[in-house]
């Protein structure tokens, strides 16, 4: 299979470790257009879908494009924060409040409305939670994956220039389609150019 700017590949390794539920749109796993190796975990985002999802895709508007179909978000316009409580994974996308008004500043009005009227979770540093996604895993099954799980030996996220831009963990990627799917679906759209992969730096 072929994806633009990472050559000929073959399909995710089977011995590399997989959690994660399509119906919840949640994963940890490798994603072969970023890295086959690699495992980050992943979010399935529907462009289309709730008013949480969508204002995900507006924010993901302030993306860099690196490689072809891949863009990276700046701490300032998206940030991703990673909890375990027991075997359960928490993953939360953050921003400002400030981003948030400005991502959904030339978007229809009724859309605006919704999103002024969300009760937004505030995080303790003053950002709010745009979207939250929950997954059980095996924390043990993924000790081995240096700086994927909030714990020691963290490891700082790069940009595409090789630069940390992110404090601790792997970085979240967010991949953005239209309507509901699976991964093996998501990993196809990639594949032929249908969705796009946001590179989101995470603590």
């Amino acid at each position: 299979m072929w994806f633009p700017g990472c050559g000929w590949i073959t399909r995710m390794s089977p011995s590399l470790p997989r959690f994660g539920d399509d119906s919840v749109r949640m994963w940890v796993t490798a994603v072969p257009a970023v890295g086959p190796d690699e495992v980050n975990i992943v979010l399935g985002v529907d462009i289309l879908g709730g008013v949480d999802e969508q204002l995900a895709g507006a924010l993901f508007n302030y993306g860099h494009e690196g490689e072809e179909g891949v863009f990276y978000l700046l701490p300032g316009d998206l940030w991703a924060r990673a909890e375990v409580v027991g075997d359960r994974l928490v993953v939360r996308l953050v921003t400002s409040a400030q981003r948030v008004t400005e991502a959904v500043r030339h978007l229809d009005e009724e859309f605006r409305r919704i999103v002024t009227g969300l009760a937004s979770e505030e995080l303790p540093d003053g950002r709010v939670t745009v979207l939250r996604r929950e997954i059980v895993i095996d924390p043990a099954a993924l000790a081995d994956q240096v700086g994927l799980l909030p714990g020691p030996g963290h490891r700082a996220a790069l940009s595409p220039e090789g630069d940390p831009c992110g404090d601790r963990l792997r970085p979240v990627l967010a991949i953005d389609h239209e309507g509901p799917a699976t991964l093996e679906r998501l990993v196809a759209a990639l594949g032929d150019d249908e969705a796009s992969v946001m590179v989101v730096g995470a603590d």
